[in-house]
């Protein structure tokens, strides 16, 4: 009788180790479950990570400005209050890097509430005149602000285009091509001649001139063959005249 009431013990103690090795799985998920979906709502809804506050840094405010604190926080549209794992910072500088006085952002989140964006503005180095508007564009050609006559920067280039340049325009656009290849020819000269420049014109891509002061007037063509061009109007400008012709640096030639 005894070995059948240890036989009965020994039976039921291996069915209390069987029902906790089998709730042991049940209770770590349930542990993990509990911890996972405690860290998600930590995350996304509780006010731990969430956006608060957007800094920008970059806006000048100086005259040749055309940006402003506001325009970026409008164009960023960063989500406040919600967290900030579910913000994109990519996303948010495409945003921003559409505006067209903007030349370089970049968007990082500041944990654990804010959000900080760094833009570098364009700065005019000409503007060019359109239908009565003066367009403002920096060094690479793009137009990215309209002043009135008048109102922008003095010590701007006068860039005349022969084709329009519409602010925020295609690179490729005719404009465009002419507003580079004229900034091109002007950039490539010595500062000494440069500084002497009051206007460039680019009626086409090849065909780029300058002032010089006097009314003087320096048809230099392309782009191309600077080294040249230079040498062969630095001899003739030991002629007066009112016209310097170095397009074709070989036969370079005088008038007026």
């Amino acid at each position: 009788m005894s070995g059948l009431v240890r036989a009965e013990g020994r039976f039921r103690a291996r069915r209390r180790a069987a029902r906790r090795r089998t709730a042991r799985p049940v209770l770590a998920a349930a542990v993990v479950t509990t911890v996972v979906g405690g860290g998600a709502w930590a995350a996304t809804s509780s006010p731990l990570l969430r956006l608060d506050s957007v800094v920008v840094h970059g806006v000048t405010l100086d005259s040749t400005s055309r940006l402003s604190v506001a325009d970026v926080e409008e164009a960023a549209a960063a989500p406040i209050g919600r967290s900030l794992l579910q913000v994109h910072p990519g996303r948010i500088q495409a945003h921003v890097a559409a505006l067209p006085p903007v030349a370089k952002v970049q968007v990082r989140r500041l944990w654990p509430h804010r959000l900080e964006i760094d833009v570098v503005e364009r700065t005019p180095v000409a503007v060019v005149t359109s239908s009565g508007e003066l367009t403002m564009i920096d060094h690479t050609g793009v137009a990215f602000a309209a002043v009135s006559p008048g109102s922008g920067p003095a010590h701007l280039l006068d860039l005349r285009l022969g084709a329009p340049l519409p602010i925020g325009g295609p690179p490729d656009s005719p404009g465009a091509v002419e507003a580079h290849a004229g900034l091109s020819v002007w950039q490539s000269l010595p500062s000494a001649l440069r500084v002497q420049v009051p206007w460039v014109s680019a009626a086409s891509a090849n065909g780029v001139s300058f002032g010089l002061p006097r009314g003087v007037t320096v048809v230099w063509g392309s782009p191309t063959q600077t080294a040249d061009k230079l040498a062969a109007l630095t001899a003739l400008l030991r002629h007066r005249a009112t016209t310097y012709d170095v397009s074709t640096p070989s036969f370079a030639v005088t008038s007026g």
